[in-house]
């Protein structure tokens, strides 16, 4: 039965490791997103709508995290395409 059962830690790393790889997809989609429409504001939505959510006390920690990961993802998206831009119709390649 001992072998059958996970111990506390390892169950705590697995949920650790879950809700980490859901935020890096959502991160994902959320950069495919900024790609097809404007990533600032979509950033600032984002930024909106996780302010408005961490008021309300029916919101989960874990959903706060998740969506913070996503808005990390937007950021990256909009200074990668304000590099993009900057550089030109001819960007620099290694």
């Amino acid at each position: 039965m001992k072998g059958l059962l996970m111990r506390e830690e390892d169950m705590k790393q697995l949920f650790a490791e879950l809700i980490h790889a859901q935020g890096e997809a959502l991160g994902m989609v959320l950069t495919a997103l900024c790609q097809q429409v404007d990533p600032a504001r979509l950033k600032k939505d984002l930024q909106s709508t996780i302010a408005a959510a961490q008021k309300l006390p029916s919101t989960s920690t874990i959903s706060i995290r998740i969506a913070t990961h996503a808005l990390a993802a937007a950021e990256a998206e909009k200074m990668a395409q304000a590099r993009t831009s900057s550089e030109g119709p001819y960007p620099k390649r290694g």
